[in-house]
């Protein structure tokens, strides 16, 4: 499930007029779209600008060992464009989402290339195992280029149940 308390609000276009137009037909889709496996251009999570967050909190406490982010490519786009992607992004883990002060683990930093395949995995650093974790932070420090949103359509966590 999605930390909504320590995930980044989703992206509301009501200052552009054509978006208040669109709304009649498309609405803001929820952070945990990206736990679902529809994958088709516009069913992704948008959050406002180029740096944002996302907190999944897991089923269990896992050993992680990778970690999936997609998007969609530049043909499927109906912009012909990926520029609201993910470009760098920050992996961390903790033990409790409860608490502000919690201690959170870096596990990776990592590229996500837009222009190569819509899906890629990133191993996590292996050295804190055999510790699990509860909650996976996806931080994500920039996009392509879109100014006003950064869109995530899926993310998959990898990794041994404890």
């Amino acid at each position: 499930t999605i930390d909504i308390q320590r995930t980044s609000q989703t992206y509301d276009c009501k200052e552009s007029c054509l978006c208040r137009i669109l709304r009649f037909f498309w609405s803001a889709s929820p952070p945990d779209t990206i736990l679902q496996p529809n994958v088709f251009p516009g069913n992704c999570w948008a959050f406002k600008g180029h740096q944002g967050q996302v907190v999944i909190k897991l089923p269990a406490r896992v050993h992680l060992t990778a970690i999936t982010v997609q998007h969609i490519t530049k043909d499927a786009s109906p912009s012909g464009t990926v520029i609201s992607a993910p470009k760098d992004i920050a992996v961390f883990v903790s033990l409790l989402g409860t608490s502000d002060k919690e201690e959170e683990t870096l596990l990776g930093v990592f590229t996500f290339n837009a222009e190569e395949d819509p899906m890629q995995t990133f191993p996590l650093k292996n050295m804190l195992l055999p510790r699990a974790f509860s909650h996976v932070k996806l931080l994500v420090k920039s996009n392509w280029g879109n100014p006003w949103y950064t869109c995530i359509y899926r993310v998959k966590v990898h990794g041994k149940m404890e």
